[in-house]
């Protein structure tokens, strides 16, 4: 009999969890599992324990821990994966931070695989929960896009959401009190001129700059309030992402760039926002229809590539994103991608006008190089083949320490047996 899979699908307004369900269904099939993909709600919680109960998988999946049912055991809350007995595989598509309280809740079971898409990622998870966890970069379902022909009708999309600064810090000035606001705003303006710095390192260096009374407060801040705490760097991530996607935005001046997404702020005439678009399917169709996609990706992706990014590229826009040694290893730069630097605002403006104005029928051959690069080798497919054989892994590893058992038992059950024998004669 094969081994079972049930794929625990979630509610996702944006219609990207679906998505990324169908690939990992078809690429566990193919690898000779029973995959089944569950659709789980606060609703339907004790029928999904009965449908798992009669399917009995060995291998429950989900994404950012939104899958996990508990049940109570002796009066305590345990994860279903205890109680059964199988193994819980949970694909974290951003930074785990984002989910400290799901994490906590299941950090004393040995039954969870954690999944990343940055090695930062793996790191803070293996040091602050001691878990192992295992790299997994996104892919893309090539089914879920348009077809390479579309027509463009508009120059630059933007996904957004995008937020001016100003607005965060000043509903920060509400909220914290002198130093924490301060330490806010200058970690957020150190994640903006460094990109690729994880915003953990980032706040502990920043941290041993400021006097030893306010290393000695934050410090009991994130041992007394350890929730509150990584809320509060959460808060700072967003602002940072904010800042540096407000000023992209604000130095573009000769071309219409349209925001996908949710917007606030006093935008110039050039930036013509559509809040509405926030569906994974409809950000997917508008970027089809435009020449170039910028992209800037939020600060919880540090040493990583989004799933933004290779749905961007996979659309038929050319794509443009902050210049990351991760993004060299997915894409060849100005041939199936192009790289700028955040903070350089002069050369984000040259480039779109270069493509635009310059060399159109580059920007063509880009866009296609990239399509097809991702459509070759960057699908949720192989991405399902890896995570089919870790799970592989898993099954080979209890059959031997079965087998080992087994044989243990059967030494100790001759060797009491031979003792008998001596007694008798």
């Amino acid at each position: 009999m094969k081994p079972r899979v049930a794929l625990l699908q979630t509610p996702d307004k944006r219609g990207f969890i679906p998505v990324i369900m169908e690939g990992l269904e078809k690429a566990f099939s193919a690898k000779n599992f029973e995959a089944k993909i569950i659709e789980l709600n606060p609703e339907n919680v004790q029928q999904v324990v009965e449908e798992l109960n009669e399917f009995r998988p060995l291998f429950m999946f989900d994404i950012n821990l939104d899958g996990v049912i508990f049940g109570e055991q002796d009066g305590k809350k345990i994860p279903l994966a205890d109680m059964v007995g199988n193994v819980h595989i949970t694909w974290f598509l951003e930074d785990p931070m984002l989910h400290y309280t799901k994490i906590k809740e299941v950090k004393d079971s040995n039954q969870f695989l954690y999944l990343t898409i940055d090695i930062d990622h793996m790191q803070w998870i293996n040091t602050e929960f001691r878990k192992n966890a295992s790299l997994v970069t996104p892919g893309v379902n090539p089914s879920a896009y348009p077809p390479a022909n579309v027509k463009k009708e508009f120059d630059v999309a933007f996904v957004g959401p995008v937020v001016d600064p100003t607005i965060i810090e000043a509903s920060w000035k509400e909220r914290f009190d002198e130093p924490l606001y301060v330490y806010a705003i200058e970690l957020g303006r150190l994640l903006y001129r460094n990109p690729d710095m994880p915003i953990r390192i980032a706040a502990n260096y920043l941290g041993s700059q400021f006097n030893e009374e306010f290393q000695k407060a934050l410090l009991k801040f994130k041992q007394e309030r350890d929730e509150e705490y990584y809320r509060y760097l959460i808060d700072i991530g967003v602002y940072a992402m904010h800042l540096r996607r407000w000023n992209i935005i604000d130095s573009i001046e000769d071309f219409e760039v349209n925001i996908l997404g949710p917007a606030q702020g006093e935008f110039k005439d050039n930036i013509v926002i559509y809040d509405n678009i926030i569906n994974e399917n409809d950000i997917i169709t508008f970027l089809s229809k435009s020449k170039i996609s910028l992209i800037s990706q939020p600060p919880f992706i540090p040493s990583g590539t989004g799933f933004t990014v290779f749905n961007s590229v996979a659309s038929g826009a050319l794509t443009m994103v902050e210049e990351r040694l991760s993004v060299k290893t997915f894409f060849n730069p100005d041939q199936e991608i192009v790289l700028y630097h955040p903070i350089d605002t002069v050369e984000i403006e040259g480039k779109i006008a270069y493509f635009l104005e310059e060399k159109p029928k580059e920007l063509e051959a880009i866009a296609k190089a990239g399509r097809d690069r991702v459509f070759r080798e960057h699908t949720l497919y192989q991405r399902g083949e890896f995570i089919a054989s870790l799970m592989e892994e898993i099954l080979k590893s209890a059959e031997q320490a079965s087998q080992t058992e087994n044989k243990e038992e059967s030494v100790e059950t001759a060797s009491k047996s031979s003792e008998e024998t001596n007694k008798d004669n």
